[in-house]
């Protein structure tokens, strides 16, 4: 089995309980019962963010194209970079502010990295990347607002995880910027008619 549970059922951490069937998948043949246990979180709400809160679609993506992964160096992160070099014809762009971690961007598929202490927007301008066309900021977006919307081309597409304490989604206005908020635990804890898709992943 495969799964990261509910947080609607009491029980998660014991040595058995039950699961929906739905959100449960197998767990892949390459894998041991540690890894197998690690990667659900992690890797359910990196692929929820890419494929289905900002809509990207597995193969080539339309010319110019391309995702800011803020944070890309943390659990999250990681994987999404992955997914999204593997998988999509996305320009994948990391940040990481140390030069450890900068290095692991790259050798995990990232196409660019630059270091998200700095102001974002220069830091994409000066590597020639005027604007993004989808942006995954899992750390700090209050922090990283402004230049997420200066940043995003029109119609651009914004996906958080992280729980910022205020967000003033106004600013989105102007460009007509979508914002999507990812939580793994929100299929399981509505029971949504799609509740299967965590299965199927």
């Amino acid at each position: 089995m495969f799964y990261a549970g509910s947080i609607a059922r009491a029980g998660g951490n014991s040595e058995m309980h039950v699961v929906d069937e739905r959100i449960v998948g197998h767990m892949p043949k390459t894998l041991g019962f540690a890894e197998a246990a690690a990667l659900p979180l992690t890797a359910i709400t990196a692929w929820e963010l890419l494929f289905e809160r900002l809509q990207v679609r597995e193969g080539q993506a339309a010319e110019g194209q391309s995702l800011l992964i803020v944070g890309a160096a943390g659990g999250v992160g990681s994987i999404l970079t992955q997914l999204a070099s593997q998988l999509t014809g996305l320009q994948v762009i990391g940040t990481a502010s140390r030069p450890q971690t900068q290095a692991w961007v790259r050798e995990l598929g990232a196409d660019l990295v630059i270091d998200h202490s700095q102001p974002l927007s220069e830091a994409l301008k000066r590597a020639g990347v005027e604007q993004v066309t989808h942006v995954a900021s899992l750390t700090q977006t209050d922090q990283h607002l402004d230049q997420l919307v200066e940043a995003l081309a029109p119609q651009g597409k914004l996906a958080l995880i992280d729980d910022p304490k205020a967000l003033d989604i106004t600013k989105l206005k102007r460009k007509s910027l979508s914002l999507h908020w990812e939580f793994m635990y929100t299929r399981s804890l509505f029971e949504t008619a799609d509740m299967i898709e965590q299965h199927n992943c």
